[in-house]
């Protein structure tokens, strides 16, 4: 009984948190919001974006790095990417390096490497 309800208290705040970043509701005068728009953009692209920007992305995952990170690749170049273990759960998702994914995420720059923060995925 426990797990149910932890995983029902874990799906509600993730449902929740993705509204946030990419569900932003009314954004016109007078709310009060500094929208952050969401770009469809390549890996080359999303390389030389600021940190914190919004990105949707369409490739492949070709390996896993260890950990939650792994390379994705799409016609312009490879990227490392960071997808929480909980949220394959979440989205009961398997993929393998032959499938063609769209991920949505954000850039997170460290070290002066871009990353992307993999807040949703899905198979093409």
């Amino acid at each position: 009984m426990r797990k149910y309800v932890f995983w029902n208290i874990f799906l509600m705040l993730t449902v929740l948190s993705l509204g946030t970043v990419y569900g932003q509701g009314f954004t016109g005068p007078g709310s009060g919001t500094n929208a952050r728009q969401v770009q469809t953009v390549t890996v080359s692209q999303a390389r030389n974006l600021p940190d914190d920007s919004l990105v949707i992305l369409t490739g492949t995952i070709v390996q896993s790095l260890g950990r939650e990170r792994f390379m994705f690749r799409d016609s312009t170049g490879d990227i490392t990417i960071e997808v929480d273990r909980n949220l394959w759960v979440l989205l009961d998702l398997s993929v393998n390096a032959n499938d063609r994914v769209e991920i949505r995420g954000e850039i997170d720059i460290e070290n002066r490497t871009a990353e992307i923060d993999v807040k949703y995925i899905k198979k093409l």
